[in-house]
């Protein structure tokens, strides 16, 4: 049988127990309800709340990545339109070239010929010299990423180590001015088959200087480049920079000019040189297609990752809103009623005045 006491109402103590245990569970529904997670704090799911930290930095990682791999779509895509420019510069060279290989020009007309010629190969030069990417030169050949032989890598996943990037191969940063593509990689010659090489001395090759100075050049195998057609012009002077200081230069544009639109015969043979600088655009070009391919493939690859990723990070740390609402609900109901019973637990010593 249950005492009536003054001292100790243990009706109250049990309803102001069950009041707060009631407003404490309807405040954290609230709060669950108010941000959408389940996990608000390490102390709702201590193992959760770690294993989310971990899925939330490989999401931030994933948009890195795809921004990384975006960015190097853009510097393909700068590098292509460059080269499809270049490209059609040189079907013009070569198909002036060729007009001026059939013999049936004048003086006057290939001197004609030759000024557009030269336009088309200093325009070249000077699209490859400005052209870049974030500070990166695309086509002049003087980027770390040509001089060092290492391309560029592209970061295109969370983690360290080869698997994660793609490399942009060195050969699409080259020099693709007139003067670094005009290199024979065939037996061209006239003489002693020419073999390819080719140097570091300022965009020149052994083979230009064979064909503009019409000195046979020797190579380190004990072989040379050797063209019977040529015209010698090492006692010319060019300013190739329009500097107005001329000197004895073989690699500039107006000296090639000079040596291959003299007649027919030299202008038929420098067609061989136009035509691998073409061949050299077009394995660039494509290239540059199968790397975008890959990053674009990359790029989908990312998406995937990120989704589930997301997806088991929201599984995890995401509020069920429907659970949350029942909850809150739930609660809301038991401080109302454990609140009406605390007034009235508060009540119950009074009955003892009843029997003094």
């Amino acid at each position: 049988m249950a005492s009536i006491t003054i001292n100790t109402n243990l009706a109250s103590l049990t309803a102001q127990r069950n009041l707060s245990r009631a407003t404490s569970g309807m405040n954290k529904a609230m709060e669950r309800l108010s941000t959408g997670y389940r996990i608000n704090s390490g102390a709702d799911d201590a193992a959760g709340s770690a294993v989310s930290t971990l899925m939330e930095a490989q999401i931030s990682g994933y948009d890195v990545a795809e921004s990384n791999a975006t960015m190097g779509m853009s510097l393909l895509d700068t590098a292509e339109g460059v080269l499809d420019i270049v490209g059609d510069y040189l079907q013009r060279v070569r198909d002036l070239t060729e007009q001026a290989a059939n013999g049936t020009y004048g003086t006057s007309s290939m001197q004609a010929i030759r000024t557009e010629v030269e336009q088309r190969m200093l325009e070249i030069n000077r699209l490859c010299s400005v052209i870049d990417f974030n500070g990166i030169q695309l086509l002049d050949g003087t980027s770390v990423a040509a001089t060092s032989g290492n391309g560029v890598n592209l970061q295109v996943s969370n983690n360290a180590g080869k698997p994660n990037i793609i490399n942009l191969d060195a050969s699409i940063f080259e020099s693709a001015k007139c003067t670094a593509l005009f290199i024979s990689a065939n037996e061209h010659s006239s003489g002693t088959s020419a073999w390819y090489t080719r140097t570091n001395t300022a965009e020149t090759t052994l083979a230009l200087k064979a064909r503009i100075t019409g000195v046979p050049q020797p190579l380190p195998n004990g072989k040379e480049y050797n063209y019977k057609h040529l015209k010698a012009i090492d006692d010319k002077e060019y300013d190739p920079e329009g500097t107005g200081t001329k000197q004895k230069i073989n690699y500039c544009i107006t000296a090639i000019c000079d040596a291959v639109y003299t007649d027919d015969a030299t202008a038929r043979e420098f067609l061989y040189f136009i035509d691998d600088a073409i061949e050299n655009v077009s394995d660039r070009r494509a290239l540059i297609g199968a790397y975008m391919n890959r990053v674009e493939s990359a790029v989908d690859a990312i998406g995937v990752q990120k989704e589930n990723i997301v997806s088991a990070n929201s599984s995890i740390k995401d509020a069920d809103v429907a659970t949350e609402s029942s909850n809150y609900i739930k609660y809301q109901i038991l401080q109302q009623s454990a609140s009406t019973l605390l007034a009235t637990a508060n009540q119950t010593p009074s009955i003892a005045l009843n029997l003094i």
